[in-house]
């Protein structure tokens, strides 16, 4: 636990932040502290929103007036949770087929590669906008939650592949070690390769690879929003625009990358809208980057460790502590080395 600090630090953050966000109808106002006219204290009016940041709303207001605070932590549980169940989803079917590959159904392991190599040059992005158009692409009317199932479907499918790939190559790399062929020379089943040699390496690896996909998850949302792909789908209206302009896209749940994309068109206009969200973005992706390092680092070490105490097991000797020298035996011995030189 102690290699782990970091790790554990950055987890309980991030915990702290899905917290305090689920628990927001309980301490914050359901308009987001709406200020859309400022008055002095005579009631002069001083200016309209949006606002830049002041001591009464730190990250400034968007164009309806609302704090970016308390849109900001209303969003938080929507990004961090789509973030983490993609992430697990990824990760658990992604190694569960890749170790079933490897291990059990060797002869599939050229077919698999073949069919999904696509999947290695294609920019995934392009993958899930081509996928997503028919359900997020417009105002289709679809359900919250049925387009929401959808969207975590769809970003899980497209690094699939790429995961079970990785798995593959991981097993077959771990089956060139030398404790591993002598456990296959000494008659190892697969699952006892898989559970005592394989399974200490592949527990970290399956955490650092958990952390390497929710940074990916969190960059692939925010560029999402800058497409207007919002996770649960899009609304119109809800945002203050000039007589006779287009309404604006809106996100359903405020989530991050939701709020990036609707106001990414006033960002050079009103720059504290958009930069107050890439703060909050940047501030869990750094996180997660602080636990990817650590676990880099701790995992190269615990390689080294594990391999080093296989490679120095020794048969240690049996000795019968009451069974007694015959006289002269170092005697014997003495003069046996003496003949020898």
């Amino acid at each position: 636990m102690r290699k782990y600090k970091k790790t554990i630090a950055g987890s309980l953050l991030i915990l702290a932040l899905f917290v305090v966000s689920l628990m927001y109808p309980i301490y914050g106002d359901q308009d987001y502290n709406e200020e859309f006219y400022v008055y002095d204290k005579n009631g002069n009016l001083l200016d309209r929103a949006p606002t830049p940041p002041t001591l009464d709303h730190p990250l400034g207001t968007d164009r309806n007036g609302q704090d970016m605070v308390y849109i900001h932590l209303y969003g938080a549980k929507f990004t961090i949770a789509a973030a983490f169940v993609i992430t697990a989803m990824r990760v658990v079917f992604g190694l569960a087929t890749g170790l079933l590959i490897a291990l059990w159904l060797p002869k599939m392991k050229i077919y698999f590669k073949d069919f999904f190599l696509v999947f290695r040059y294609v920019p995934g992005l392009i993958i899930v906008l081509f996928l997503m158009r028919p359900v997020t692409g417009h105002y289709t009317g679809v359900p919250v939650w049925t387009a929401a199932a959808y969207q975590i479907g769809v970003l899980t499918l497209v690094a699939y592949p790429a995961i079970v790939l990785l798995t593959i190559e991981f097993i077959e790399v771990m089956q060139k070690k030398s404790f591993v062929l002598s456990s296959l020379l000494i008659g190892g089943s697969r699952y006892h390769i898989l559970t005592k040699h394989i399974g200490p390496f592949l527990k970290s690896t399956g955490l650092l690879m958990f952390v390497q996909q929710m940074l990916s998850t969190l960059i692939m949302i925010m560029h999402l929003g800058l497409f207007e792909y919002f996770l649960g789908g899009r609304t119109k209206g809800g945002i203050f625009t000039p007589p006779g302009d287009l309404p604006v896209a809106e996100t359903l749940s405020n989530e991050w990358g939701g709020l990036i994309g609707q106001n990414f068109r006033v960002m050079m206009q009103y720059p504290w809208i958009v930069l107050s969200t890439m703060i909050f973005f940047f501030f869990l992706i750094g996180i997660m980057n602080m636990m990817k390092k650590e676990i880099e680092r701790n995992l190269a070490y615990e390689n080294i460790d594990y391999i080093s105490k296989i490679n120095n097991r020794k048969i240690k000797p049996q000795t019968n502590k009451n069974k007694k020298m015959p006289d002269g035996s170092f005697r014997l011995i003495k003069e046996q080395r003496q003949a020898d030189v």
